[in-house]
């Protein structure tokens, strides 16, 4: 699901919720663990090549990925964390800035399931709109699967 832009807010934003067939402390993990990080990071079509993360408020991450259109770089910081509640960083790529962009994460425990709510804000305009809705459909999609199947170590 993707929202456009209300009064006074700055860019595009798109949310993506699934609810995940795992603990919340191992969604949590998974999101928060360089190394469990480096092994799904990345839209479906998209190889993660190198992933390193301080995870941190104020530490930053870089992902390096790969795809039929050539090498991406997602740069950031980690601006809030709240441990198995919320993850919040700001993000752009090396190749143009995207000052406003901030993305969010909730995990909200369900027992044996975590909902898992990822808002990104700060999109310049609907191309952005649209190539960030498919990567994070694609990357959502990915995690929960490869989280069910107990793939992430």
């Amino acid at each position: 699901m993707n929202e456009n832009p209300v009064a006074g807010s700055t860019g595009y934003k798109v949310t993506v919720t699934r609810v995940i067939n795992a603990t919340c402390a191992k969604v949590w993990r998974a999101w928060t663990d360089p190394k469990q990080l480096a092994q799904w990071f990345s839209p479906r079509e998209v190889e993660c090549r190198e992933l390193t993360a301080d995870v941190k408020v104020g530490g930053a991450f870089r992902v390096h990925m790969i795809s039929a259109r050539g090498e991406h770089f997602a740069i950031g910081k980690y601006k809030e964390i709240v441990p198995n509640k919320r993850l919040q960083f700001a993000m752009e790529w090396e190749n143009y800035a995207m000052p406003n962009s901030v993305v969010t994460v909730c995990f909200e425990d369900l027992g044996a399931t975590t909902r898992l709510t990822l808002v990104h804000e700060g999109l310049p305009d609907e191309e952005d709109l649209q190539q960030h809705t498919h990567g994070w459909n694609s990357q959502v999609e990915k995690f929960a699967e490869m989280m069910e199947q107990n793939k992430i170590k």
